[in-house]
C-alpha cells in the first residue's frame, strides 16, 4: 500500500488549530477559478503555518510515478510565500474560531490480473468555524501541485466524487479487454473528525 495521507506532524499541528482563533488565511489570487498552485498560510493566534503541496517518487497503482501530497507545517511569516514567479500572497480576513476540523482521506484500490495495489491519500481539509461557516483545501489529482479552496457549508459534497476514481479505470469506448487484461476498482472515503 501507498500511503500519501496527512503524516503524524501535521495532524498534530492541526489538532493544536482546533479552539483558537483564525485570524485570516493567505493565498494567490483567484484568476476564473478558486484554485491556487502549492501553498496556503494560516494565521492563527499569535502563530503560523502553512498547507504545502509536495511531491515524492512513490509506486502509484502499476507505477512508479511522482506524486503530490499535502503537508501541515508551522511556519515564519516571511516564509509563507508564493511559489508564483512574482507571486504575491493576498490575505483572507476570517476572525472566527475553529471549532473543528475534518480531514478527508480516500482508500483507492485497483485490482488488474489478480494483482491488487491500494493508494489511501489525504485530499483534503474542512475547518468548522464557530459561526456555521465551513472552509475547505482540496488538492487536485496525483500529479498537480493545486488547492482548491472554498467557502460556504457542507463543502464534503463539493469534493472530487468518488465515482470520478471508479470511471478513470473503465475501458475508453470502444476498447475491449480480455479477461486478464480488466481491471476492478474500488474507492472508499473516511472522514477524520479533529474536536477541541
Amino acid at each position: 500500500m501507498t500511503d500519501l495521507t496527512l503524516d503524524a506532524d501535521s495532524m498534530n499541528i492541526l489538532k493544536s488549530m482546533v479552539g483558537k482563533q483564525l485570524r485570516h488565511y493567505s493565498h494567490d489570487p483567484f484568476y476564473f477559478r478558486p484554485v491556487v498552485f502549492n501553498v496556503v498560510g494560516f494565521y492563527i493566534g499569535e502563530e503560523s503555518f502553512k498547507l504545502e503541496v509536495k511531491r515524492k517518487v512513490v509506486e502509484y497503482f502499476f507505477d512508479v510515478d511522482d506524486v503530490s501530497y499535502m503537508t501541515f507545517a508551522k511556519s515564519e511569516p516571511e516564509k509563507i510565500v508564493s511559489k508564483l514567479l512574482n507571486g504575491k500572497l493576498i490575505d483572507v480576513p476570517t476572525l472566527d474560531t475553529i471549532v473543528g476540523i475534518d480531514v478527508v482521506n480516500d482508500r483507492e484500490i485497483v485490482t488488474c490480473g489478480g494483482v491488487r495495489r491500494e493508494v489511501f491519500s489525504t485530499k483534503g481539509v474542512i475547518f468548522r468555524l464557530a459561526t456555521g461557516n465551513e472552509i475547505s483545501f482540496e488538492i487536485q489529482p496525483w500529479f498537480s501541485e493545486m488547492i482548491t479552496i472554498r467557502r460556504g457549508y457542507d463543502l464534503i459534497k463539493s469534493f472530487v466524487p468518488l465515482e470520478d476514481f471508479l470511471e478513470d479505470w473503465e475501458p475508453e469506448e470502444g476498447e475491449e479487454r480480455g479477461e486478464e487484461d480488466k481491471c476492478f476498482p474500488e474507492c472508499s472515503r473516511e472522514i477524520v473528525e479533529l474536536r477541541g
